[in-house]
């Protein structure tokens, strides 16, 4: 992964234009000087950073929430869909996995998602149908609709199809709620 131009808060404070790398196997966020080539990389401490933006893609270290939820949230995360009532967070990461062949031993790095919905205080993992079903008990026929309409989606661009299924759930709870 290349390095790019981003905005960082790290210890409360503000950076822009810094030169940004975020490795999704390791969970680091990795800074270099610009336009210098003998400074090495720094990789930032993780319990420093608040956030960072990188090509129009806002990631949030949910530091408090991982105290909250400890077995649940862990790290960096994507802020893939805010809305006033329920949030979407993508976490991006990847697995190594050896590969034995005859002429050696080669790594394979498979390339995982995870997605948790934030509703009302309290987090979810949500990975299928039935995990949103169980969140919002009262949309159970809307949720149904949406999985039958967009299977196609939910199958090419998993994160898409979360996104527009939360941005609807998100509408509707905050319909039934005025």
């Amino acid at each position: 992964v290349e390095f790019n131009i981003a905005d960082l808060s790290f210890e409360g404070e503000i950076y822009g234009n810094v030169n940004l790398k975020y490795d999704i196997y390791d969970d680091h966020l990795i800074s270099k000087e610009s336009g210098v080539t003998e400074n090495l990389p720094i990789t930032l401490i993780k319990d420093k950073i608040d956030f960072f933006a990188i090509k129009n893609k806002k990631f949030v270290n949910l530091k408090a929430e991982s105290l909250k939820f400890p077995s649940l949230i862990n790290g960096i995360y994507e802020e893939s869909f805010i809305g006033s009532e329920v949030s979407l967070y993508t976490k991006h990461r990847k697995e190594k996995i050896k590969v034995f062949q005859t002429n050696g031993v080669y790594y394979n790095f498979i390339y995982y998602t995870d997605f948790l919905i934030k509703y009302g205080s309290f987090f979810y993992k949500v990975e299928s149908e039935k995990d949103f079903k169980k969140i919002f008990p009262t949309l159970k026929k809307e949720i149904n609709n949406y999985y039958k309409t967009d299977k196609k989606l939910e199958r090419s661009d998993k994160k898409q199809f979360m996104e527009n299924l939360t941005k609807q759930i998100n509408g509707l709870v905050k319909k039934s709620s005025n």
